[in-house]
């Protein structure tokens, strides 16, 4: 996957979701969910061929971490590749998810190499959702983790910029 299209589709999910943040009053009626459904993306990676080396239900679990409002920091940076380097960012994270609800559902999981996958992932709030494809590390220990760069896009559509 280029990074162009990760890029993309970070941009694509962060307008489908963000405008449902604003308190402002808007003149149209096309509302988030509509500009979801209206979009479409198109990912190609380079991948190896067979079976990935973890499927949805193993990564599911972290992206279930990650989104759970109930989650410390801590519980957080667990499932984040370098993650304690990000414990101020997610901590205002934390904020966000308790006023704003986020979910986040790992569908097609494509294999990049032996210890890093993309899964193309429905990120879904109060007012409707877009995929995008996040990718996962596998650690020393052999957990799988959200990238950096995946955990970053997601904290800054929450306006959460990582350092």
């Amino acid at each position: 996957m280029t990074t162009r299209t990760l890029w993309a589709a970070v941009a694509v999910a962060a307008l489908a979701l963000l405008p449902a943040c604003s308190d402002a009053v808007s003149d149209s009626d096309t509302t988030p969910a509509d500009a979801a459904s209206t979009i479409s993306t198109t990912t190609t990676a380079t991948a190896t061929t067979g079976t990935p080396p973890v499927d949805a239900a193993a990564l599911q679990e972290s992206v279930d971490v990650f989104f759970d409002p109930a989650a410390t920091s801590e519980d957080r940076a667990a499932v984040v590749e370098d993650g304690t380097e990000h414990l101020p960012e997610l901590e205002q994270f934390t904020g966000v998810l308790a006023g704003y609800p986020l979910t986040g559902t790992v569908g097609e999981v494509t294999t990049v190499d032996d210890d890093t996958v993309t899964a193309t992932t429905e990120v879904a709030g109060p007012h409707g959702g877009a995929p995008m494809p996040l990718q996962f590390s596998r650690t020393d220990d052999g957990r799988w983790v959200l990238d950096d760069d995946a955990a970053c896009s997601i904290l800054e559509m929450g306006r959460i910029t990582c350092s």
